[in-house]
């Protein structure tokens, strides 16, 4: 596969280059001959804006190798870390510190889960093959507004919960319900800076309900919400200690702690 054309295509830009491998460590692993894309070319917003120097992939891996690797396969690198005999269980979960001010920003567990960081049991979901690319899509049910339902369950709606997206995003007679809700006025994006009196959603049968009012981004941002399906960002995973679990092919939440 080294040195073969590659290119991925994002909801917001893309990349085109070529494969490379080296070694890649993490904290104390160092994965060997992990197959990476080396970047010749990005378009978009999104790279000439952040800051980052790479992306690491965590969705299935035929999204990026098309037709190369079956379906079910687990993301390379979490695959290669088992593989390789560094970590046991093919999971990875994902702690978000929404508080601007704190040393300690995410952090990133493979093959395991810090139970410093949620209270209460994680309730899990099944994961589902996307219509439109291999991510971690779930199927969802109802979505509750101020404890009422906007009506969303339709059967065989699903979410995603992604690490990769800062916002919440979704149908728009969803998103406008929301907006009405927290008393936003924009139509393709609002300031997320805002309190929700009670923000409530179903994922299957599992609900979760705040009582009182929650900020959910602390600092000033912007949330687009043009999607068919519904995107769990960060925003939400900032609220909920979140378990991908491919071994089990399973997602789970919990309160984040």
């Amino acid at each position: 596969m080294e040195g073969k054309s590659a290119a991925i295509h994002y909801g917001t830009g893309s990349i085109s280059g070529f494969f490379s491998q080296d070694y890649v460590k993490h904290v104390d692993l160092v994965v060997k001959d992990q197959d990476f894309i080396e970047s010749t070319k990005e378009t978009g917003i999104t790279f000439l804006a952040a800051k980052f120097d790479g992306i690491l992939g965590l969705g299935f891996q035929e999204k990026y190798v098309e037709n190369a690797i079956p379906m079910s396969d687990p993301p390379a690198y979490t695959y290669d870390m088992v593989n390789q005999g560094l970590v046991k269980d093919q999971d990875f979960s994902f702690w978000f510190n929404r508080k601007a001010n704190d040393e300690d920003g995410v952090e990133l567990v493979f093959g395991g889960i810090d139970s410093n960081h949620f209270r209460g049991e994680h309730r899990y979901v099944p994961m589902t093959i996307g219509r439109c690319y291999l991510l971690t899509f779930f199927d969802m049910g109802d979505i509750l507004v101020g404890n009422e339902t906007t009506g969303f369950y339709c059967g065989d709606c699903s979410a995603i919960a992604d690490s990769g997206t800062s916002l919440l995003a979704g149908p728009t007679t969803i998103i406008a319900q929301i907006n009405h809700a927290i008393g936003a006025s924009g139509v393709l994006s609002q300031e997320c800076k805002s309190v929700v009196a009670q923000y409530g959603k179903t994922i299957l049968k599992c609900c979760y309900q705040r009582q009182n009012p929650k900020r959910f981004v602390p600092e000033s941002g912007y949330a687009l919400l043009m999607v068919l399906t519904m995107i769990l960002g960060d925003v939400f995973m900032g609220q909920y200690h979140t378990v991908f679990d491919y071994g089990n092919m399973i997602v789970g939440f919990a309160e984040a702690a």
